[in-house]
Parts: structure tokens; sequence; C-alpha cells
């Protein structure tokens, strides 16, 4: 009990502490509490306020919180933090390029066990003592010794690891040490060239490949080859053909042949009809890479007018721009694996992909190579037409006349699979193609509801 009641009460000082460190500007009206002010439409518009006594409650009720809004750091914003404060990242996050917040090293710490390793490498004895150190932390327990990699010794990493090299050190017996393979990767695009010869979205896709970065910024676009020009490559390049242009004399790109490979598992088909363990290796060999996935799987028709459907791990490969409801294609393997490497695609969906292979993953045939073009907006209160052959698609559930959609195209074949969906005027329509077709939005899955 009276363990308890001491801890019930560091609790009632600390909570005394912080609304009198909250409370620290005056003026004539008395004193003045300072909040963090969260706007609800947009809560990164955060900025720090001050307002009487009888107001902190109001703001604490609308998402406010006592003390001032922390201040981002690093990342996109650059910010540098005051004395005595660091950018602590995220656990994890060590690059210079991440987000933090500016937060105060601690003076004091606990002398508790509970080890941490730093983004600087070293381990602390626990998560305080980097804080103090202004370090954030890499993961928890002790930092791992690093190992030797490459060079002249040849030794190699676990499997969950990959022999980091140093930026630009692409020769096949450059020295690394050896680091753990990237679980997760930001999203934000900041493409590097891998010594593969391959654009890398940003490095720690690179990482995740196991390739070592040659230079910022993407690999610069190889001299045409092949096609009419009938051009060569130099030696220690070969002819890369787009994937899936595998017929001879098909025109490419000059494409450095990549001098070490990771062990990744990502099956492709090359042009030459081998299974190759993942695209590195394909292009290692010379080779075009005609289709993710290996070679030789059993293929069967898919789509068309009879709607026929592939088997669970499979996907309806179809030709590029074949975004008919009724265009058919072949059952292929979807790829389980992807290379992060940019070179978009727009689906038939309308959605841009990083590449073809991601679109095969989502089971999404291509409409054409590079972005997708931004769709057209009618009706709402732009009052836009859309083209003869188009309609005005509202987002699914919205019927009111008139509303803002976006032109879509009304199909002249559907596929005949049965799923049924209720249009906004009211009809049942065998799956949404056909609703498309009669240019109407659908309001909802399955069949309408009989009138009453």
């Amino acid at each position: 009990m009276r363990k308890l009641l001491s801890v019930l009460f560091s609790c009632c000082l600390c909570c005394l502490a912080t609304f009198a460190t909250a409370a620290t500007r005056s003026s004539a009206g008395g004193a003045k509490v300072c909040l963090c002010h969260v706007p609800p439409g947009d809560p990164a518009d955060q900025h720090t306020i001050c307002v009487g006594p009888p107001a902190v409650r109001a703001h604490l009720g609308h998402g406010d919180f006592l003390g001032e809004c922390p201040v981002v750091c690093g990342g996109d914003a650059g910010n540098s933090c005051p004395a005595g404060q660091f950018c602590k990242r995220d656990v994890g996050l060590c690059g210079p390029d991440d987000k933090g917040v500016c937060t105060r090293e601690p003076a004091t710490c606990q002398q508790i066990s509970a080890p941490v390793c730093g983004c600087d490498g070293t381990t602390y004895d626990n998560a305080c003592l980097a804080d103090a150190a202004g370090v954030s932390v890499e993961h928890a327990g002790a930092c791992e010794t690093q190992t030797a990699c490459g060079g002249t010794a040849g030794a190699t990493c676990d499997a969950d690891q990959f022999c980091k090299r140093d930026e630009g050190a692409c020769a096949a017996d450059a020295a690394g040490v050896c680091e753990r393979l990237p679980v997760t990767c930001p999203s934000a695009l900041a493409p590097v060239c891998g010594c593969d010869g391959t654009t890398y979205s940003n490095s720690c896709f690179a990482d995740a490949a196991g390739i070592a970065v040659q230079h910022d910024g993407p690999c610069e676009q190889g001299s045409a080859c092949g096609g009419v020009d009938g051009g060569t490559c130099p030696q220690g390049e070969f002819c890369k053909p787009p994937l899936g242009h595998c017929a001879a004399g098909d025109a490419g790109d000059c494409a450095s042949i990549p001098p070490v490979c990771p062990g990744l598992d990502a099956p492709v088909c090359g042009c030459d009809g081998k299974t190759y363990a993942n695209p590195c290796l394909a292009d290692a060999a010379g080779v075009g890479v005609d289709h993710p996935g290996a070679c030789g799987a059993d293929q069967h028709l898919c789509g068309g007018t009879e709607g026929a459907t592939c088997a669970t791990g499979q996907f309806c490969d179809r030709p590029i721009g074949a975004c008919a409801p009724d265009a058919s294609g072949l059952c292929r393997e979807a790829p389980a694996h992807c290379p992060a490497i940019v070179d978009p695609a727009c689906g038939c969906d309308g959605t841009t992909y990083s590449n073809a292979c991601v679109a095969d993953a989502a089971g999404v045939a291509i409409a054409n190579p590079g972005p997708c073009e931004p769709p057209r907006v009618c009706g709402g209160e732009s009052g836009a037409a859309c083209l003869a052959n188009e309609f005005c698609k509202a987002p699914p559930g919205v019927c009111t006349q008139g509303a803002a959609g976006v032109c879509a195209d009304m199909p002249e074949a559907c596929p005949v699979i049965l799923d049924e969906v209720c249009g906004c005027d009211g009809m049942t329509y065998r799956n949404r193609c056909f609703a498309d077709a009669a240019g109407v939005t659908v309001d909802h899955a399955g069949a309408c509801a009989p009138p009453q």
C-alpha cells in the first residue's frame, strides 16, 4: 500500500508539474495556459496557443493537449533542434532523411539494464541513456558485431543479411560489412542507381535486394540496341528488351551485366525459356525476361466472353492495352516478389503502378506503359460532360442526380460471370460491367430489393 501511495503521489506531482510548465505566460488578464492546438480539418497544421484557464477544458475536449507542439525535424522539413534537444526518430529509423521530433536530452537516467543499439552503432544500457547522448535507437538489444564480407576473403553473410558496401563500390571483390536485410522500406521516392544497373525507389529498396548503390539518382538510360537500328552494346553490357518482348530483333536498351546478385527468391522466366531465381540472375546471363514466375507453368485461357477465371495464386495475363472486360489472356502465377525499380505502368483500373510486375501481382492488365493520365472530372459543380462512348460514373452509393464523378468507358461487351449489383436506377445488373455498359453508377453490391 505504501508503494502504491508513493506512485500515486509521484503521478500527482508530474501532473502538477506539467500544468505549471504549460501555464508559463502571463498578461494583464492573468496566467495563460499553453496548449498544442490540433485543427480538426488539418491535423498537420498544429501550433502552440496560450489561453486563459477557463478555456482550457474546451480545448482539451476538442483534441488539443497541454504543452507546446512538438517540432518536426529532419526529413523534408530539415529543421534542426535547439541546444539541449535532439532529433528523436522512431525505433529503426536512422537515416538523416528520416523525420523525427525535437526531444529534450534527459539530464539524469535510471541505472537500469535494458540495452539498446543506437543509430551510431553504440550499445547503451537503456533508451534513456541513448536519449541523453542525443542518439535515436536502431533496435532493442545490444548492437551486433559487424562481420566483414566480400573483399579478398570472400566471406558471406547469413541468410537474413546482405553485404553492405560503400556507395560506388561495385567491383565484384569490393569489401563490406554484413547488415540485416530491411523488412520494410519507406515509400519516399529518392531514386538511386544500383550496381546492377537498376534504378531503385530509394536506397532501402536497394538494400532489400542486397545490391550496393552506385550513385544517387536514377541510372542513366542505356543506348538503344536491337530493333531497326540494330545497335550493339559494349563489353560488359547486354541488349535488354522490355518485359515480355522476346522476339528476335526486338529493340531494347543496353544494360550492365551485374557482377553480383542477391539470393532473392523471385523466379522469372527468361526469353531463353529458362527459369532464373530472380531478375538479377537473368541480367547476369544477358537474357531478357519473358514474364514473372517460372517457365513452363501450366497455362489456361482466361477472361473472354465466358469469363473463365484462374486458379488461386494466378492472374489473367492479358496483352498490353487489352482492357475490355471480354479480353482474353493466359493464366500465369502471380509474382510473390517484384523488383523495386521505377518503370511506371498504367493499369486498366486507372492506377499507376511502379512497374509491370507490381500490376501483375495486383492481377491488373496494363493499359499502356508510363503513368496514367488523371481522370476527367464530370458532373457536380463543374457540370462537365463526357464523350459519346462514356458516362459520368459517380462513386458507389452516390446516386444523386448530377452527382460529381469521373468519365468512364461504356464497354461494348461484358463477361457472363454472375456477380449481381444494384444500379442507381433501381435495376439489378448481372455484374458491374453490365451496369457500366448501361451508363449507370452502382448503388451497392447484390441485387436490388424488390419494390414495396
